[in-house]
């Protein structure tokens, strides 16, 4: 009856080793990495405001700079990323603008708030060369 229960407990460790190495040895699925240069576009009560934004990464850190017609490069401030999501804001003569975007692959689309208004943003991440 021993020799039983040693056999029924040495078979439910091991397979209970096994469960635990497949789960360690599976891949992990990678963060997304919205790093890049990406066309965007961005709706105005007055039309469409288009141009670059590049976002890096440097020592764990996100940064991302706005190429514009009318302000020139802007660099957005309290950039966090999570997941697939970001937000960020910048100061466009005295007055706040928020990003808050989401990413699908090489894809982004979002809001932008400045002056009480939502302005919708899309973007498309430039291939690379």
């Amino acid at each position: 009856m021993k020799k039983v229960l040693n056999l029924k407990n040495s078979v439910a460790f091991l397979m209970l080793l096994g469960v635990m190495f497949a789960f360690t040895s599976m891949d992990k699925v990678p963060a997304y990495d919205p790093t890049g240069t990406w066309g965007y576009e961005i709706e105005t009560p007055d039309g469409a405001i288009t141009g670059d934004m590049t976002i890096s990464k440097t020592d764990g850190e996100y940064e991302v700079s706005v190429e514009t017609d009318d302000f020139g490069t802007l660099e957005l401030e309290d950039v966090e990323v999570k997941d697939k999501e970001m937000t960020a804001s910048v100061d466009v003569q005295g007055v706040t603008a928020e990003f808050e975007v989401e990413f699908d692959g090489d894809e982004m689309s979002g809001v932008i708030l400045y002056g009480g208004e939502e302005l919708p943003i899309v973007a498309e991440r430039e291939k690379s060369k």
